[in-house]
């Protein structure tokens, strides 16, 4: 075997039991199998084999020759395969044979190529007989025929195309034209010069009788119009026939010929002496014969038959004689939805004397509004409330049968009857007599100006000024239990003296408020000639004097100052001794004026031998020793009197201090070290304290953050943290939780964003959750950027409210902490379970990342960067990124999502090692932002190429005043480019539309309704296709595929080729682009509809433009189809594209609900849910499923369940493998 090389052996472990080893040369008389792998070093020109030789697993790593027959059992892997006569796949090339030579001892033709054929009879055949796809030595090909008459034939009779002459015929294998169907009487023709034949393959046919003018029958086409339809044969017609001027005609109408051909005409030709009339399209008389009328009466008819005729008949000022004009008056005028009269109305009254004047009872089952005045001249019945808020005048009788409120000043002018209560609840004016027979109650003040004569009870609550003499012939009794406080404050209120000619009985205290001084028994402010008999104490404020002896019979012991025989409050002054049989206490201070020093228990100014008990202070000027313990039961008070415990106040301790200024001593203070970077949060802290201690923590979150500035630190204890949220943070604040599972976020307000994070913010350690699994948290970000006043104002979204609650966006900075840079804010090791809320935010609108002209800023940066961030938010969204954001994701773990990473309107990331299970959309990006750069096609670019020049490649920025002011930018990968192109320079589209727009391919057919049941055939589907093909230049028509269920309905339909460039907004004869569906029953049709994908040309480099005309050298990672001219509009939009590598996939499109969803409980993925691209947007990506299926994005599969490869990649490498081998054996 000449050539054969084998690359190094392994090592085959000789030292294992079950091995042997052969040291020498050995020979085997027999045959040899072997299951395993054959390993050889070999080099060898000359080797022969023998007859045959088998090979289990043969891996050769360089050339292999085999001059003999070979047979491969198994699958074959090769990158080139040369075959010198004739190669079988299948038995004896049943699947697949390639002859390359001629044998005539074996009956071989050499250069065939057969597939489900061994005896392939033209260069290239698959299948036999009336199956066979053919294409034969000259070129041509057939399909169901062998030997192809045309250059294309189908069938024997059924489709052929011929090269000379240049035709297409169906039904006919001998086409007499450039396009035929069928023939002789059912033949349809279109010949070389666009004339069509129904019926005849004789266009124009003998009738034309040699086209000789003036002849009977005579045809000349120079006069007449060259013909271009000839039926043979009678026609139908279900719409409209346009005449010569283009019109369809209207009901009634008749054709006739004049001079310029065929014309509608509204007079019928038969007879000139009168019209038809039509009621709504039908003549009249309607249900009899229709006729002709010479004369047409207006009569005008109203309603009643009464009033003006509002239809006047007149000449036609233009055309007198042959027009009449019908001219009507509108009585009502129309705004809209709304009708209006600017003159008087009348209802059931012909002559109004008032804007709307209605005889007879209206009747309003809603508000009524009246913003001026309301006159009623008559009776009026209310039988429910009347709320009136204004001033009322009535002139006349108000009957009132219910509870009557008023609000504001009633003015009665005449007398009022009052036949229930009357509630007053403010000040009441009379100016004439009230005449009142029942009971009145008066609730507030009632001044009485004059005489009033009560025949009835007068119950007075509030008070009652008499300016007149008050004569009360009987009893009076008050009522009133107000107690006297003072002269000025009591129940009965006398100016003057009073004389009492009898006994006076008082209830209660009698308080004499007189200060004049007694100084005998004949002054004072009470003087008392008789005798006084106090049944119980007498108590003197001031000094008595007893000129007698005071003798105190009392035995009462004194328990204290205020008890016993004798009580005196003041100071008692004693000239003698003062002698005590028993315990002496003292209520007052006592003064010891001895100086003597204490130097033990028993020395000092005062010495006690028994204990000593002191109900308050005890003040000590000098030192205190206690020589035994000290028992606190009470608290201990510093220096700054505080007790040290109280509201947020915990975990206090006494401290010595020495401050200059304050004094020495000790205080109470927080535990912990304080530090002027660290703010604490805790479940038992408050928001009043300094938060700089873990001691004097902060209770919120909110509250931390509002004082927290820059380079800070807001550390969380665990617990449970219900917060008033947005909560806003400064530019470079850390917020870090205590464990990531012991601290639990929960937002007040469900559907505002949590945080609102600045450049350099830090959120670490920390789940957020709702109150409840139930609980609704749309449009709640955990972590996102702070909006701008503009989006608040408009109501897209909301400012914070606790923390640092300043507008967006926020900026890149420019500071000693994070230098002129971006610096994104990091989110790590945190989980969000708030159901259908979204875990990171990241809007670009709200971060002023922006490209200042330097490269080393990072050009238009608005991104955020997370680490472990685990997003079990049901029906939520894992990360949303718009308007141009950014992110670097790392370990993201999606769960029960409705869409796990959304990227839209140019927002990008890149996501590694991450994870997206259940829910309904693992990665999506949609669509792409605004645009970003333009510029102009410098030179020509022919179809094909990858590479345009552009100049003036500049951005839309705009100075701090607000003016345009554009700088010179280079394009770069994550943008995609289109042009604006003139559809009049390509000569392939039918189209001459200017375009602005992207072109268009088709992304897929959505099934909006699969048509009755059994309406389509699984066996022979039915053609999808579209009402109207590509108009863009290079365009390539789509191609469908349709799945028919068992039931006879479509299920989805494949895209086999997406076609290209459409136009966007495209239209054909008036008609948008529609699914056209052939090959249906007689059922209903299915209902289908088209998503239409823009085409974007992607960049891949581009050199550093120039400045300042902004020359750009831009490659793309496709190639341009179409030419394009300099001086096109090149613009540049970003692309929503989300990057990943070794993401996993599971169960997604099993739905949201993690109960029904996983696998347990019968839960079915989508597969192609876990990754959806659509206008415009990209998702390159490599992914395992829940299977272990390894993805190249969509191009290759390698299926672990089945040891399988597959994808659009793969078959198109094995393609480019095959495609050499067959033009070699062709």
């Amino acid at each position: 075997m000449p050539g054969f090389l084998r690359g190094e052996v392994p090592n085959p472990n000789y030292e294992r039991e079950d091995v042997n080893q052969f040291s020498q040369i050995s020979e085997f008389t027999n045959d040899v199998y072997v299951y395993g792998t054959l390993y050889a070093d070999i080099f060898a020109k000359d080797i022969d084999f023998g007859d045959e030789v088998k090979f289990t697993d043969l891996t050769v790593e360089r050339n292999f020759r085999v001059l003999g027959l070979s047979t491969f059992i198994g699958p074959v892997d090769m990158d080139y395969l040369t075959v010198y006569q004739q190669l079988n796949v299948g038995a004896i090339g049943t699947v697949f044979v390639a002859i390359s030579s001629t044998s005539e001892a074996d009956g071989l033709v050499g250069g065939r190529v057969g597939i489900g054929t061994t005896q392939p009879v033209n260069s290239f055949q698959i299948g036999v007989g009336d199956t066979s796809f053919n294409v034969t030595d000259l070129g041509s090909v057939g399909i169901g025929t062998t030997q192809p008459a045309g250059k294309f034939q189908v069938g024997s009779d059924c489709l052929i195309v011929t090269e000379d002459p240049c035709a297409v015929g169906i039904g006919t294998t001998q086409p007499v034209d450039k396009f035929q169907i069928n023939d002789g009487d059912d033949s349809f023709v279109v010949t070389g010069i666009g004339t069509v034949g129904i019926g005849t393959t004789s266009v124009g046919g003998d009738w034309t009788n040699n086209n000789v003018p003036g002849v009977p029958g005579g045809y000349d086409g120079a006069v007449e119009g060259e013909l271009k339809l000839d039926i043979l044969g009678s026609i139908h017609v279900d719409r409209n026939i346009y005449d010569s001027q283009g019109s369809a005609g209207v009901n009634g109408y008749y054709m006739q010929r004049d001079q310029n051909g065929i014309r509608w005409n509204q007079v019928s030709p038969a007879d000139l002496d009168g019209i038809r009339v039509q009621d709504e399209g039908t003549d009249l008389p309607i249900g009899g014969t229709s006729q002709l009328y010479s004369h047409l009466n207006f009569v005008q008819v109203n309603s009643n038959g009464t009033g003006t005729d509002n239809l006047v008949p007149v000449p036609n000022p233009q055309n007198p004689t042959t027009i009449a004009n019908i001219q009507t008056k509108d009585f009502w005028g129309a705004n809209g939805n709304n009708i209006y009269r600017m003159t008087k109305v009348g209802i059931q009254n012909n002559n109004p004397s008032t804007t709307l004047d209605i005889t007879g009872t209206v009747h309003a089952t809603g508000a009524v509004d009246f913003d001026s005045t309301l006159n009623v001249d008559g009776d009026t019945t209310l039988n429910a409330t009347l709320d009136v808020d204004g001033a009322t005048t009535l002139n006349s009788t108000l009957d009132v049968d219910g509870s009557t409120t008023l609000n504001n000043t009633l003015d009665v002018d005449g007398a009022t009857t009052l036949n229930n209560t009357l509630d007053v609840d403010g000040d009441t004016t009379l100016n004439a007599t009230l005449d009142v027979d029942g009971d009145t109650t008066l609730n507030a003040t009632l001044d009485v100006d004059g005489d009033t004569t009560l025949n009835a009870t007068l119950d007075v609550d509030g008070d009652t000024t008499l300016n007149a003499t008050l004569d009360v012939d009987g009893k009076a009794t008050f009522n009133d239990v107000t107690d006297a406080s003072s002269t000025l404050d009591a129940s009965v209120q006398i100016d003057g003296g009073v004389g009492i000619v009898k006994k006076l009985f008082v209830g209660g205290q009698t308080k004499i408020e007189d200060q004049t001084e007694s100084t005998d028994k004949d002054t004072g402010a009470l003087i008392v000639d008789g005798g006084v008999g106090i049944e119980k104490n007498l108590n003197v404020g001031n000094d008595a004097v007893i000129s007698g002896r005071l003798d105190v019979d009392s035995t009462d012991n004194s328990t204290d100052p205020t008890t016993g025989a004798a009580v005196v409050d003041g100071g008692v002054g004693i000239g003698l001794n003062l002698n005590v049989g028993d315990n002496t206490v003292i209520g007052g201070r006592l003064d010891v004026n001895s100086v003597v020093q204490s130097t033990s228990p028993t020395t000092g100014a005062a010495v006690i031998d028994g204990g000593v008990g002191i109900v308050k202070n005890l003040n000590v000027g000098g030192n205190a020793k206690i020589i035994g313990d000290l028992e606190l039961d009470k608290r201990i008070i510093d220096f700054f009197n505080e007790p040290g415990v109280g509201i947020c106040k915990t975990d206090y301790r006494l401290s010595s201090f020495d401050v200059s200024g304050v004094g020495i001593g000790v205080s109470w203070r927080p535990s912990g070290v304080q530090t002027k970077r660290t703010i604490w949060v805790t479940k038992n802290g408050c928001d009043t304290n300094s938060g700089l201690l873990e001691g004097d923590a902060k209770y919120t979150i909110g509250s931390a953050a509002a004082i927290a500035q820059q380079g800070d630190t807001i550390r969380i204890r665990s617990g449970i943290y219900r917060e008033n949220n947005p909560i806003g943070l400064r530019t470079d604040v850390a917020i870090s939780g205590e464990d990531l599972r012991l601290v639990l976020l929960i937002p007040e307000n469900k559907n505002k964003d949590f945080f609102h994070v600045r450049r350099g913010c830090l959120i670490e350690h920390l789940s957020f959750t709702g109150e409840t699994l139930s609980d609704d948290h749309s449009n709640c970000g955990a972590v996102a950027f702070p909006p701008t006043q503009l989006a608040v104002n408009e109501g897209i979204d909301f400012q914070a409210v606790t923390g640092f609650t300043d507008f967006g966006p926020a900026d890149e900075g420019g500071d000693e902490i994070s230098g002129s840079r971006w610096r994104s804010p990091y989110i790590r090791n945190c989980t969000n379970f708030m159901t259908k809320s979204i875990g990171m935010k990241i809007n670009g609108d709200y971060a002023n990342a922006d490209f200042t002209g330097e490269n080393n800023l990072g050009q238009d940066l608005k991104s955020m960067v997370c680490d472990s961030f685990t997003q079990y938010n049901e029906a939520g969204i894992g990360v949303s990124l718009s308007n141009n954001a950014y992110a670097q994701l790392v370990s993201i773990f999606t769960i029960c999502c409705d869409v796990g990473i959304a990227a839209t309107s140019g927002g990008q990331c890149d996501l590694t090692n991450s994870n997206s299970s259940f829910g309904n959309i693992g990665l999506k990006a949609d669509g792409f932002g605004d645009i970003e750069f333009d510029g102009t096609t410098l030179t020509d670019t022919p179809g094909g190429s990858d590479t345009i020049i552009s100049t003036g490649t500049r951005d839309f920025n705009t100075n701090s005043l607000g003016v345009l002011d554009r700088r010179e930018r280079t394009p770069f990968d994550g943008q995609g480019a289109y042009f604006h192109l003139n559809m009049s320079n390509y000569p392939d589209s039918p189209s001459s539309a200017q375009v602005s727009k992207p072109l268009e391919l088709v992304r897929g057919i959505r099934v909006i309704d699969g048509g009755s049941l059994g309406q389509y055939s699984a066996a022979a589907p039915p053609i999808i296709s579209l009402n109207q093909p590509p108009q863009g230049p290079e365009s390539i028509i789509p191609e469908f595929s349709a799945n028919v269920s068992a039931a006879g309905t479509i299920t989805s339909v494949d895209i086999i080729n997406s076609g290209r460039n459409f136009l966007p907004d495209q239209t054909f004869d008036g008609n948008p682009i529609l699914v056209n569906i052939t090959g249906g029953g007689g059922g209903t049709d299915a209902t289908l509809e088209v998503d239409m994908d823009p085409i974007l040309f992607t960049v891949s480099e581009a050199s550093v433009t120039s400045e300042p005309v902004g020359i750009s050298t831009i490659v793309f990672n496709e190639f341009i189809p179409y030419a394009i001219n300099s001086g096109v509009k090149v613009e540049f939009v970003r692309l929503s594209r989300i990057i990943t590598s070794s993401h996993s996939f599971e169960y997604i499109g099993a739905g949201t609900d993690i109960n029904k969803a996983n696998p347990f409980q019968a839960g079915k993925p989508i597969p192609e849910n876990e990754v959806v691209a659509i206008n415009g947007g990209q998702v390159p990506f490599t992914s395992t499923d829940q299977k272990g299926n390894f993805r190249i994005g969509d191009g290759l599969t390698i299926d672990q369940t089945t040891s399988t490869i597959r994808g659009r990649d793969f078959n198109r490498a094995i393609q480019a493998q095959l495609t050499p081998l067959i033009l070699a054996l062709n």
